[in-house]
């Protein structure tokens, strides 16, 4: 079967390496470009040109050009080039490489000298950290020139560059300017006929206030020279680009976003040519390209632009950026400070150990995000002092009974942990090109009459049991991802596979000849783990009551009952959230009505309140305050909120159907991230307040 695509190859005629570099071939028919590729250093180039292109029949022959390799949208504006006539039907037939010759192609230093003119070498350098803050080693960064087209904005790869062990990266490509091109306008030389959506409110302003001069058969020239040059002083061109440029007149009210009859009434202003003969076209161009970057570390995609929303307009030749990937990024941290002697726990996810007490993350003290248990995966950070001699350890894992923080019973003893652990290795040769970048199994393996036995990073390399370390070049260095990581599990395998508890971690350890290494320090890592969700979250019926505290009439049944609470009348809300290990967070009931209204029904719940105000109305007396004898308010002593039945009120002010949904969260961490409302039940009901 014939393939789809065809094979184009040769080889350009002498020229020096940094020249042919920033050359490329393009196939064309007339103006139109099918099939380009890049020259490299020795000339020689590669053409993937799709069959059916080839098999095309056309008034106009397939032809082979040479041009910068940044002029793909305007090489017949370039002067100086030369085409050479390909034979379709031999190209069709051949059933291998196709080989084109271009020597009858001059490459003189004199047109080159010229074409170097309209195009140059444009480079931009930047960094790529993770949301820690750290490098991303091994990055490969993509930068992207914006346009646009129909109906948004285009993107065209320039270059793909390899971020270094620091996560720092140059991309640079060979970058054209078309003084006569103008090809910001999608529709050149029409340019009036089609524009982004983004662009007409400036559009609009400039029409309009070239409309306020007496318009003659002027060409194009200086608008800022007309009467009304302080209302048109010319913008950048980067904030006309993004449809920023006049945007301190707009008038109040008026949305940014597409408006079919806007579009219509600059069509037909634009289609009058006295006014198209003075509007400063030329304004929305710039000679620099709209830069977007995306990069990718292995088969993950860690940065991904939006172009709508992170272009870099016009960005100046060798800028700097930094690029924040998301969370699938591998960074490259340093490790924490080791101890004075023996072992010491740093941290868990971000948060040190300074800040853990009694099992609990402090979090922000004073605020419903502190004393927050600890649940999901865990990665959990330590260090051996220098010169501790420790190779390989065991981490043990002692089971409290009870709650620390609420007089639980420590542990009497411990056992080693069997969860897998795996770090991240970058592996660079000697001038640091990066040679491997994968996970590595640490642990757990068997030894010496010894489990559940992990390596540390130093010795690794030499691990009897586990899987051979990848090959590190003479010279070579090795960045571990994850410095000083000594455990990452699910939290369950902590605490004998239960879903709650709380542990004291410690460690053993284990010189290279798996003798025992006494570790001074080594105070134990004592965690509060839950990952049960919240007990109990529910609404219960709502009760809807006129201003004097009397039942409403009901008017209406069914999912959404109706109600006639008149003037001043409202509606309790009988929430229940409740956990059974105290650890409610916050918790907040919304109403929604019509179209985008919502208004807090009070009060609102949270961890750090005074317990003395967690009061409400009495059911069937709404009227009356009252104590809800089973609800657990926050004891900060104890480090619990439990909750429970709860009754709140909200007082509507027009005649609409209302929806009553609660929205609440758990005080716990995974190190990293924080408490959050979730949304759970809700209730409908139609309400009168106008009679």
């Amino acid at each position: 079967m014939l393939s789809k695509t065809i094979a184009l190859t040769g080889t350009l005629p002498k020229i020096k390496a940094e020249d042919a570099r920033r050359l490329s071939v393009y196939v064309v028919r007339g103006s139109t470009i099918v099939a380009s590729a890049p020259a490299d250093g020795d000339g020689k180039f590669r053409i993937a040109l799709p069959r059916h292109e080839a098999a095309l029949e056309s008034r106009y022959a397939l032809e082979v050009l040479v041009a910068p390799s940044g002029m793909k949208k305007a090489v017949e504006h370039l002067p100086g080039v030369q085409r050479v006539r390909l034979n379709r039907q031999d190209v069709l037939k051949a059933e291998g490489d196709v080989a084109v010759s271009v020597k009858d192609i001059s490459l003189s230093k004199e047109r080159l000298a010229i074409w170097w003119r309209w195009c140059y070498e444009y480079c931009v350098s930047g960094t790529v950290v993770g949301p820690d803050g750290c490098p991303v080693p091994g990055a490969d960064v993509t930068v992207y020139n914006v346009g646009f087209g129909f109906p948004g904005y285009t993107k065209t790869a320039e270059a793909t560059v390899t971020a270094d062990e620091n996560g720092f990266f140059t991309a640079c490509f060979t970058w054209c300017t078309c003084p006569i091109c103008l090809l910001c306008w999608p529709c050149w030389p029409i340019w009036w006929e089609c524009y982004p959506w983004w662009w007409e409110l400036d559009i609009l302003h400039v029409i309009e206030t070239l409309e306020r001069n007496p318009i003659g058969p002027i060409g194009p020239g200086p608008v800022e020279s007309l009467q009304n040059a302080t209302a048109l002083g010319r913008p950048e061109a980067k904030e006309l680009i993004r449809g920023q440029g006049f945007a301190a007149v707009r008038k109040a009210g008026v949305v940014h976003a597409p408006d079919a009859n806007r579009t219509a009434l600059i069509k037909r202003k634009l289609s009058n040519p006295a006014i198209r003969s003075i509007f400063p076209y030329w304004w929305w161009c710039c000679n620099l390209p709209n830069i977007l970057f995306s990069a990718t570390q292995g088969p993950r995609v860690i940065v991904d632009e939006n172009p709508g929303t992170d272009t870099r307009w016009c960005l100046a030749n060798n800028s700097n950026v930094t690029l924040v990937a998301n969370d699938l990024a591998i960074s490259h941290c340093p490790g924490d400070p080791p101890p004075d002697e023996g072992f010491a726990w740093t941290r868990v996810g971000n948060i040190t150990v300074d800040k853990i007490h009694q099992g609990y993350a402090d979090g922000a003290p004073g605020s419903d995000t502190s004393d927050l248990a600890f649940g999901g995966t865990l990665d959990i950070y330590g260090g051996f002092a220098g010169g501790s001699g420790v190779s390989y350890y065991q981490v043990d894992a002692g089971q409290w009974t009870g709650d620390p923080a609420r007089g639980g019973v420590a542990p009497g003893g411990s056992a080693p942990i069997t969860a897998d652990l795996y770090n991240h290795v970058f592996i660079y040769d000697a001038v640091f090109n990066l040679t491997f970048a994968g996970d590595i199994k640490m642990g757990p393996f068997s030894n010496a009459g010894l489990n559940n036995l992990y390596a540390t990073q130093e010795a690794r390399q030499g691990a009897p049991v586990l899987p051979a370390f990848p090959p590190v070049p003479g010279g070579g260095h090795v960045f571990w991802a994850f410095e000083g990581l000594k455990v990452s599990t699910k939290s369950p395998n902590l605490i004998g596979l239960a879903s709650t508890g709380a542990v004291d971690l410690t460690m053993s350890g284990y010189d290279g000849a798996f003798n025992p290494v006494a570790l001074l320090g080594n105070a134990p890592l004592t965690l509060t783990i839950d990952n049960l969700p919240l007990t109990n979250v529910t609404l219960n019926p709502l009760g809807a009551y006129r201003a004097d505290g009397s039942a409403a009439t009901l008017v209406g049944t069914g999912d959404c009952p109706a109600y006639d609470i008149g003037p001043l009348g409202f509606v309790t809300v009988d929430a229940v959230v409740s956990d059974s290990n105290g650890h409610v967070w916050a918790y907040e009931v919304d109403a929604e009505w019509g179209h985008g209204h919502t208004a807090p029904v009070t009060p609102t719940r949270g961890y750090s309140q005074n317990p003395a105000t967690f009061t409400a109305g009495v059911p069937g007396a709404p009227g009356l305050p009252g104590t809800l004898g089973a609800y657990q308010a926050p004891n900060t002593g104890q480090k619990s909120f439990g909750g429970g039945e709860d009754y709140l009120r909200f007082y509507p002010t027009v005649d609409c159907c209302y929806e009553f949904r609660i929205r609440a969260g758990k005080r716990v961490t995974d190190g990293y991230g924080y408490p959050s409302l979730g949304d759970y039940d809700f209730r409908t009901i139609s309400l009168k307040v106008s009679s």
